[in-house]
């Protein structure tokens, strides 16, 4: 990505400050695209080959080379043009917002409840798994252990298992304004909104059957509610 900057026909006697503008500039666009909140970014670049820079005629531009740690990205200062020149530098940068953090000790695979979240500043080593609203993660269950003040990942999230396989179950089937109900038993795992089968244990019929919440479901054909 490269990242053009104002045309300098000598090159600047603090190349760094150039380096460390684009690498803010391209965390701040990444920032954004994730919605963090509050961001604040640190950064430090070093050249790869300290040396003195030849003077440039072209607007000097800054390319964004590798950007996957950002505790260690790299960047290239270019002088476009038939003599122009190209330096590596590296930047350092940290990064702290506001993120969903446990407000409590919660074990793992519980649905998570708004009393078991809070928002703190925290540094952040990976831009893209952080967790900006504890809306998103209400009624999520964690699949480890969650201690008090720990920031939550994405990828740790998914949604509880409302329904277990052998689980006995209400369903639920509605038509207008009438509501039956049988008794039947789960076949398989499921989570919210999910279609599993289910056997009426009257009948003995296996039909397909929609999660909604815990004990309850309702045919597939039924079309949600």
């Amino acid at each position: 990505m490269a990242l053009p900057l104002v045309a300098l026909a000598t090159v600047p006697a603090r190349v760094e400050d150039l380096v460390e503008q684009a690498a803010r500039d391209w965390l701040a666009e990444q920032a954004d695209q994730r919605a963090l909140a509050e961001p604040v970014f640190e950064v430090k670049a070093v050249a790869r080959l300290p040396q003195p820079l030849p003077p440039c005629a072209e607007p000097l531009t800054v390319d964004a080379l590798e950007t996957r740690s950002i505790a260690r990205m790299r960047f290239a200062v270019v002088c476009p043009g038939n003599e122009g020149w190209q330096r590596e530098w590296v930047v350092r940068a940290a990064v702290s917002a506001l993120v969903v953090v446990a407000a409590r000790d919660v074990p793992a695979n519980r649905a998570l409840q708004a009393e078991d979240l809070a928002v703190e500043r925290r540094k952040l080593t990976d831009l893209a798994g952080a967790v900006n609203l504890p809306e998103d993660a209400i009624a999520q269950s964690s699949s480890r252990t969650l201690r008090t003040g720990q920031a939550l990942h994405a990828r740790w999230l998914s949604a509880p298992v409302l329904v277990k396989r052998g689980d006995s179950v209400t369903i639920r089937a509605r038509n207008g304004g009438v509501e039956v109900s049988a008794a039947g038993e789960a076949l398989e795992n499921g989570r919210p909104r999910q279609v599993v089968r289910v056997r009426n244990t009257t009948t003995g019929k296996v039909i397909r059957a929609r999660v909604l919440e815990e004990g309850l479901v309702e045919p597939e054909n039924m079309g949600g509610s």
